[in-house]
């Protein structure tokens, strides 16, 4: 059976997404039916790779459905925060199974009517872009801790740092930004943007189940805004609390002078779990590795668990469900934390313009290690 996709974007992350499609078509494992694109003067190069391999383009999703409303058997919308629910929906009403970008939505009412769309679309199903959750070192790690041989989790910790400069901010126009022009939640920030997927990862393996995250009920700390002309924040360091009690300690930037992997450590009653984008562990209370291996690049096996799953074969991916944990922090977190402006304490670089809060890589590392928040350290950043 061969899979009929339509891909929505030929640039940006759209561009991705095709580089792993790609492969998939020369080997015969789908066809790559149709992309729509509204940006024919930017990708000349990239029209005429589509086609050389005979793929329809259209110049918007209307277009297409018009055409391939019930062809396709999956769509593919790694687009900006605020066309995930509308295009998810749409796609879902035309027939196709859907693979969306991380994070689900902008917003829980945006995420639930997805689900409600998905519940109404004869079997069709909704896969989120988180990556990381078709690694079968994550799917091993959740499966270990449910097993319960490490005791209930009591806490989890993630720290990291991506340097964004100017040129992140400007490539597109909601960059930083709260909500679209019409009103759609966006919240675009590092936790729901380039590292949505850690904390959608600390959430899954707080879940009691395999295939669930965590709820969250509470959150604390702090969100700080270095970057002048965000509506967000480009900054956090927050705590959040799970409905079972589990601490989610959660300390991501993007205004830092050194770039620092994400680390996740899961601390259980008897033992512990760490991951990073390199390598990860399980191991005993007396420190004994359990297991061990390397992180793996996940995004292929992403693809792969998709399209069986289309094939009607069993294949765990990422659902809505999952993606409305995540998205229920974000909301709950923008909502009741006021980010803290930050002037004095931070630097500019010139050359690129990419900000620097003093001392984030140290604060975040006796984070990572303690636990505590860098207020908790007597830390001020104003």
């Amino acid at each position: 059976m061969t899979i009929k996709v339509g891909l929505i974007g030929i640039s940006g992350y759209s561009s991705v997404h095709f580089s792993h499609l790609e492969p998939l078509v020369k080997k015969g494992v789908i066809e790559l039916v149709c992309v729509v694109v509204i940006n024919p003067e930017q990708v000349p190069e990239q029209l005429q790779k589509l086609k050389e391999m005979g793929v329809k383009v259209y110049p918007s999703t209307e277009a297409m459905y018009a055409e391939q409303s019930g062809k396709l058997d999956l769509v593919c919308i790694p687009t900006g925060i605020a066309l995930h629910s509308r295009m998810t929906v749409e796609a879902l009403k035309h027939g196709a199974n859907v693979l969306v970008e991380k994070p689900a939505a902008g917003s829980v009412e945006d995420v639930n009517r997805m689900i409600k769309a998905e519940q109404e679309a004869n079997g069709k199903f909704v896969a989120i872009g988180f990556q990381h959750m078709y690694a079968r070192e994550v799917q091993f790690i959740k499966h270990y801790l449910v097993s319960g041989k490490l005791g209930k989790v009591k806490q989890i910790v993630c720290t990291g740092i991506w340097p964004r400069s100017d040129a992140y901010y400007s490539r597109n126009n909601w960059a930083g930004k709260m909500y679209a022009a019409d009103g759609t939640a966006i919240f675009d920030s590092p936790i729901n943007n380039a590292f949505a997927h850690y904390l959608n990862m600390e959430l899954f393996y707080a879940g009691e189940r395999f295939e669930k995250s965590a709820h969250v009920v509470s959150v604390e700390g702090n969100l700080y805004r270095a970057r002048e002309n965000i509506e967000t924040f480009d900054t956090c360091a927050v705590r959040f609390t799970t409905d079972s009690g589990i601490k989610i300690v959660t300390m991501l930037s993007h205004a830092g002078g050194k770039g620092v992997n994400p680390v996740i450590d899961v601390e259980c009653e008897n033992g512990r779990a760490i991951w990073t984008s390199s390598d990860w562990k399980i191991v005993s209370a007396d420190g004994t590795v359990l297991h061990s291996g390397a992180s793996e690049l996940s995004q292929p096996e992403m693809f792969m668990d998709i399209i069986q799953k289309i094939r009607g074969n069993f294949a765990f991916t990422c659902p809505l469900a999952i993606g409305a944990e995540h998205t229920n922090c974000i909301e709950m977190m923008s909502k009741t934390i006021t980010p803290i402006v930050v002037k004095e304490t931070v630097s500019r670089k010139a050359e690129d313009g990419q900000y620097l809060m003093d001392n984030i890589e140290e604060v975040f590392a006796e984070g990572q290690k303690t636990g505590k928040l860098p207020s908790e350290m007597g830390v001020i950043w104003k």
